[in-house]
């Protein structure tokens, strides 16, 4: 009984940094081995947005500030509550706040939810590259098991490669 124990005790200790796997060191990996390997590019790209993990509160203000642009759980607050989104988190009640919270936290770190949140997910400035440098940079970001989303911010998402100014690099 005490061996199986001691097992199990190991086994989720060796599994664990799967599940916390944060996507900003990879990233930060990732920038490293591009600019050793183009020297020409480097400085060329950087991390924004901090360390790639949103407050619950931050994507709150994401969604609230970009009408339409999350339409699932806008569409859900407004049915919960009855009423379109107020434009600001100030004019929230204690249960609407509570609510984003949950239905947020529910979706935290999952690709098709909200990635920033759980930290699987860091943005990339690449504006100052190149098509050849996004291709290339592109390919070392794919290397160390990263799927990307290319965008134009605030609100142009999976626009091609050339035109992309930020890469939405996220843990697959």
């Amino acid at each position: 009984m005490k061996k199986l124990l001691i097992f199990h005790i190991i086994f989720l200790f060796s599994i664990f940094p799967i599940f916390s796997q944060k996507a900003n060191p990879v990233v930060y990996n990732a920038i490293k081995e591009f600019e050793e390997s183009f020297p020409e590019y480097s400085g060329k790209v950087y991390m924004t947005g901090g360390n790639g993990e949103r407050t619950w509160e931050k994507q709150m203000e994401f969604i609230l500030s970009r009408p339409g642009k999350y339409p699932n759980i806008q569409n859900r607050f407004s049915k919960c509550f009855g009423k379109k989104l107020p434009a600001a988190p100030s004019e929230m009640t204690a249960e609407m706040l509570s609510w984003w919270e949950r239905e947020i936290m529910a979706q935290a770190g999952k690709p098709n939810g909200f990635a920033h949140v759980g930290g699987k997910a860091q943005d990339v400035s690449v504006r100052n590259l190149d098509l050849s440098g996004k291709q290339e940079f592109s390919k070392i970001l794919q290397a160390h098991n990263l799927g990307i989303i290319y965008e134009i911010p605030p609100d142009s998402y999976y626009v091609s490669i050339d035109r992309a100014t930020v890469f939405h690099c996220y843990l697959h």
